[in-house]
């Protein structure tokens, strides 16, 4: 007769080794959808002598009531699509902390940062959305953001520097 002494008790640590390569699989997938894939090293390294796109100054600076409607139009359209492509990384508010960050060296920039992002021109920050840098994917390249949606996301960033950014819209 069996008792419950000769049955040898099933350990639970390969189920939860298990567990873990899912949820780890399932977050560099999050990864590598939300950040476009990878990119190849052409992209990450940019020649001394390209030039970031000329500014428009012909936008109206924020607030400043010429245009509001369009520029807040433009802001919509680039608050969504922050969320769905830089949010992993970015956070939803922007502060570098979204759940992608934690496996990221350096740390991806914290957006509401007004004394870094109001030093920022508007070409220079188009620039890094379409060209990417560092682990940033170029979000230009592949057909994956054309330039419209690279200058909303620009304008939606404006609105999230604290203090808040004063000068022209991208």
């Amino acid at each position: 007769m069996t008792t419950s002494h000769d049955v040898p008790a099933r350990s639970t640590r390969p189920l939860s080794l298990i567990a873990f390569l899912v949820v780890l699989g399932a977050l560099a997938n999050a990864l590598l959808i939300g950040c476009g894939g990878s990119k190849s090293e052409s992209t990450s390294q940019q020649s001394a002598t390209d030039t970031p796109p000329a500014e428009t100054s012909a936008r109206p600076a924020m607030g400043s009531g010429a245009g509001d409607d369009s520029v807040s139009a433009e802001i919509a359209a680039g608050m969504e699509i922050y969320v769905q492509r830089c949010s992993l990384c970015h956070g939803k508010e922007g502060k570098g902390d979204g759940p992608g960050a934690a496996g990221l060296n350096p740390k991806p920039r914290n957006h509401t940062d007004g004394t870094y992002m109001n030093d920022r021109s508007n070409a220079e920050l188009i620039d890094v959305i379409e060209n990417g840098k560092g682990q940033m994917p170029a979000w230009g390249k592949g057909g994956v953001l054309d330039k419209n949606q690279i200058r909303h996301v620009t304008a939606y960033l404006r609105t999230l520097a604290t203090p808040k950014y004063t000068g022209p819209m991208p």
